[in-house]
C-alpha cells in the first residue's frame, strides 16, 4: 500500500499577505481529504495552537490507519503516511501562528492522503 500526502490551505490575504501550497489533486482515484475547521479557536495562542495541532493528529489518524490488524507492509505504509500529513499540517498550523496578526483570514485547512 503507498500513500501520497498533499496539503493545501485554504486563505484570503489582506494587506498582500497570502500563504498558499500545493492545491489536492481533483478526481484522483483512492484520494483522501480531511478539512479541519478551527474558525472556534484563537491559533496565536499557546492553547489555540495546540488544539488545532491536536485536530490535525486526529485527522491524519483517521486518513491514514485502517481499523483492526494489518500486515507488517500495511501498518509500515500507514506509520509512514500519518507522519507526512501529521507534519504538513503541523507546518500549516504553525504558518498561521506565525502570520503578522491581521494578515490572513482562514477557517480550515485541508489534509489529503492517496
Amino acid at each position: 500500500m503507498t500513500r501520497t500526502i498533499i496539503c493545501c490551505i485554504g486563505a484570503i490575504g489582506l494587506g498582500g499577505a497570502t500563504l498558499a501550497a500545493a492545491p489536492a489533486a481533483a478526481g484522483e482515484p483512492d484520494a483522501y481529504e480531511k478539512r479541519i475547521y478551527f474558525g472556534d479557536l484563537d491559533v496565536e495562542t499557546d492553547q489555540g495552537h495546540r488544539i488545532l495541532k491536536l485536530r490535525v493528529s486526529r485527522a491524519a489518524r483517521s486518513l491514514c490507519r485502517s481499523s483492526g490488524p494489518v500486515a507488517v507492509e500495511t501498518w509500515r505504509a500507514e506509520k509512514a503516511c500519518l507522519e507526512q500529513t501529521r507534519a504538513h499540517g503541523f507546518a500549516q498550523a504553525d504558518a498561521l501562528r506565525n502570520a503578522p496578526r491581521g494578515s490572513v483570514i482562514v477557517q480550515s485547512i485541508l489534509i489529503s492522503a492517496r
